[in-house]
């Protein structure tokens, strides 16, 4: 068991080492060549296949001169039901205040390994490796279990899982490893909303103001009353386990010198949106309090939508049966059922009409901070669940 331990840590080590982040999306080949050398090692059918250059250009054009790759893998040897893992390759950028380690340079200390990536998702990815490599072993195996390790979760996911599911067969059952720790399921993920409201006035020497029209202070007015009129209505509003969520000023732009009238001021609104609420609606919601004001101001008011996710949710999966079972047979404990904050990929088989769960390794509270570290024995753990729920599944006792 040492023996094993010994490899799945030296594995993750490896995959911390390449540098995969994203933006712009940097060593992606380097990261899948190293994979699919273990996989093919294991006597696993591996597949590399290039994002087109088109398809990059067409939802990230600042980052389309790095190519981005998908690596599928699979352990087929039946026409029976087909199962799905995935895990996402790509990190965020290293960041400052690490204490243990180097963001890239990883580290064992008692168990945990430290490293970018860590918890988010290479983790995962190396679950999964395990996971291949522990199935191959099996003499009296029979199933279809695919794997698919993807670019880009970090910033949407459209170049990889999002490519990924118009090009494959469609599976009946799917799993995306994100860190939602060993007792909890997440069955969907909240949306996302992000806007910038930008009020246009007329600059004038701040000596004599009133030729001018104020932009900031015209701006800040609108915010306030967003701040005090809608925002405790969307947090009022929840599901399952969250409450919706606003939040102004993001990021902030404006003024040109202090003795001139602001003629532009920017902000910006990040609004979560819960499964149970239409994002349409909830763009609407603020628009119209938009205009409501901007009857009452001389500077103009435009809103950009910089980012929209629709919020996805699995209600009626017999895949989370199996799995609540799995982990309990497993480990020993009834797992929670909630959804992320975050969108997580899972919501593009979801949205494909797929039966897909997220579940895997790791700390969500650990991801994308200083000293970002997973448990080994969590990697080893999650194993154990994904081979009891493949069993299930195959027995018909999902």
């Amino acid at each position: 068991m040492s023996e094993l331990v010994d490899h799945v840590s030296s594995i993750l080590m490896d995959l911390i080492r390449v540098k995969t982040v994203t933006p712009p999306g940097e060593n992606y080949l380097d990261l899948v060549t190293y994979l699919d050398g273990l996989l093919t090692n294991y006597g696993v059918n591996t597949k590399i296949i290039e994002v087109p250059k088109s398809i990059v250009k067409e939802h990230y054009p600042e980052y389309a001169d790095h190519p981005r790759y998908i690596l599928l893998a699979e352990l087929c040897n039946t026409r029976d039901k087909r199962i799905h893992f995935n895990a996402h390759y790509d990190v965020v950028s290293g960041g400052g205040g690490w204490l243990v380690t180097e963001p890239f340079k990883p580290v064992i200390i008692n168990g945990r390994v430290y490293g970018r990536g860590a918890s988010d998702d290479k983790g995962g990815v190396t679950a999964l490796v395990l996971l291949a490599k522990q199935l191959s072993e099996l003499r009296d195996f029979r199933g279809c279990v695919e794997f698919s390790f993807t670019p880009d979760e970090e910033i949407g996911g459209l170049t990889g899982v999002g490519y990924l599911i118009n090009q494959i067969r469609k599976p009946d059952y799917a799993i995306v490893t994100e860190p939602t720790g060993l007792n909890t399921i997440w069955i969907g993920s909240m949306g996302i909303l992000q806007l910038d409201i930008v009020v246009r006035g007329l600059p004038s020497h701040a000596s004599q103001p009133w030729y001018g029209i104020n932009a900031f202070e015209d701006g800040i007015t609108m915010a306030y009353s967003l701040i005090t009129r809608l925002k405790p209505r969307i947090e009022d509003r929840q599901f399952m386990n969250e409450s919706a969520s606003v939040v102004l000023g993001g990021l902030v732009r404006g003024g040109d010198a202090r003795n001139i009238v602001p003629s532009y001021f920017q902000f910006s609104i990040d609004r979560r949106i819960l499964p149970n609420e239409d994002i349409d609606q909830a763009f609407n919601e603020i628009v119209s309090l938009i205009n409501m004001f901007h009857s009452y101001v001389k500077s103009t008011i435009d809103v950009y939508v910089i980012n929209k996710i629709e919020p996805a949710i699995n209600n009626n999966s017999l895949l989370l049966t199996g799995l609540i079972n799995a982990i309990s047979e497993t480990l020993k404990v009834n797992p929670q059922i909630k959804i992320s904050r975050v969108p997580v990929d899972t919501r593009y088989f979801q949205k494909g009409g797929i039966d897909a769960l997220t579940y895997g390794p790791g700390d969500i509270a650990a991801a994308h901070g200083p000293d970002e570290y997973i448990q080994i024995n969590d990697i080893m753990e999650s194993v154990k669940v994904y081979l009891k729920l493949i069993r299930r599944i195959y027995s018909n006792n999902i």
